[in-house]
């Protein structure tokens, strides 16, 4: 029996550049720091194919994927000191690098990061009384996701 390769969820990262050149710096957010998350979703078109010697019979579908998206999501207890600069990429609307890390898992196990382009689509700020406020995020691929392999 071989066991699963198995890494806690607190190492799935969530690292947004500072845009700097030539070098861009990427870090988690503390604002990030309970539940977080990527999905991969494809459009795909479907057709119908006839089967030409029996045109009553049922008929298999086929299927073609058509475009590729990544949307990550992240949660967790607000941390204010992030509130003014998840506001301001809201605001601008503009793409951030971003990188979501498998980390400390080597390469041989499978490590390394997503990496590509992403607006925060989605940003909110909920608090109840007697409990702390929470803060969730959703962000949507803006071209491209590719995989690095950890070095």
């Amino acid at each position: 029996m071989a066991p699963v390769k198995a890494m806690n969820g607190t190492s799935l990262l969530i690292q947004i550049g500072d845009g700097a050149t030539p070098t861009e710096l990427f870090a988690h957010d503390c604002l990030i720091n309970t539940d977080r998350g990527i999905q991969f979703q494809s459009e795909t078109n479907r057709q119908t194919i006839p089967d030409c010697d029996t045109p009553d019979a049922l008929a298999w579908q086929s299927l073609s994927m058509d475009a590729k998206s990544a949307t990550i999501t992240g949660a967790g207890m607000v941390h204010t000191a992030s509130i003014p600069e998840w506001h301001e990429w809201f605001d601008s609307g503009e793409s951030k690098n971003v990188r979501v890390l498998l980390n400390a898992v080597s390469a041989a196990n499978g490590g390394g990061h997503w990496a590509g382009k992403f607006k925060l689509t989605g940003w909110e700020v909920t608090g109840a009384r007697n409990e702390k406020a929470t803060s969730s995020v959703t962000l949507e691929s803006d071209g491209a996701v590719t995989w690095v392999d950890a070095t």
